[in-house]
């Protein structure tokens, strides 16, 4: 039950609040930079089938979609789908390119209706549901033989976070609390239990968003800041990834 109502709580949360901080926008240097890491990590291409898990507004979409064929843009508010699809087709793109599908991760039955996909990630998703293990586990044989599943989450090192939430009109405790409790380490441990070969963690970023994108020396010297060894533990994003095993499983084609 109690899952039920973290689901409900957070369908209110986004469906009762404008959340500007996660609109697409155009010329988002913050979104290129985290998608192009997340591309670099999974190898993605452009022949590429991808599920995004936790899509939204669509803020790291339409930038997933440069880089690859097709997005099945999954989340689970309608609201939120809705303004997707609204950016989707004022920019026209094709909807068999960037498809819009409103579910629970935990509960929705995918491979009944999905062919599997070349990789699934996920932007700073993981964090906001009542068992991220169980959905890596759920979501694992949606992938191709030598697919990836990559995810860019917070790092809970980084104090900035919690300064962050408590200023942010649009942002809560109840529904960033799992920042927290997450670490590569866990969610390594889940990619294993799932059957899948994890990648070391990685961590990069250092400037919010609003510095980024007003700023473009800022990225040049944030490119400098993540080399420097002291400030690794702390960097603010981390990429979690994984790799599907490239062999068949028995009794499969």
């Amino acid at each position: 039950m109690s899952n039920e109502n973290d689901l409900q709580s957070q369908k209110e949360f986004y469906a009762s609040r404008t959340h500007a901080h996660l609109q697409p926008r155009e010329d988002d240097a913050y979104s290129t930079k985290l998608v192009s890491r997340l591309v670099e990590s999974a190898g993605i291409r452009s022949d590429a089938r991808v599920l995004e898990v936790g899509a939204g507004f669509g803020r790291f979409t339409f930038e997933l979609l440069e880089h690859c064929d097709s997005v099945v843009a999954l989340d689970l508010s309608e609201s939120a789908l809705g303004v997707l699809a609204n950016a989707r087709d004022d920019r026209g793109i094709a909807k068999e390119r960037c498809r819009p599908l409103c579910g629970d991760v935990q509960s929705l039955d995918l491979w009944k209706e999905e062919e599997p996909f070349d990789h699934i990630i996920g932007f700073f998703i993981l964090h906001h549901l009542p068992d991220y293990r169980a959905a890596i586990a759920r979501l694992a044989p949606g992938l191709l033989p030598g697919g990836h599943m990559v995810f860019v989450e917070p790092n809970r090192r980084n104090p900035l976070y919690a300064a962050q939430v408590a200023c942010c009109p649009d942002m809560s405790w109840a529904n960033e609390k799992g920042m927290f409790r997450l670490s590569g380490r866990s969610v390594e441990r889940a990619y294993q239990e799932a059957g899948l070969m994890p990648q070391p963690t990685r961590r990069f970023g250092f400037f919010p968003p609003q510095v980024v994108n007003r700023f473009p020396s800022a990225r040049r010297f944030e490119s400098g800041i993540e080399r420097m060894r002291l400030f690794e533990p702390m960097l603010p994003f981390l990429l979690l990834s994984a790799q599907a095993s490239r062999s068949t499983p028995e009794g499969g084609t």
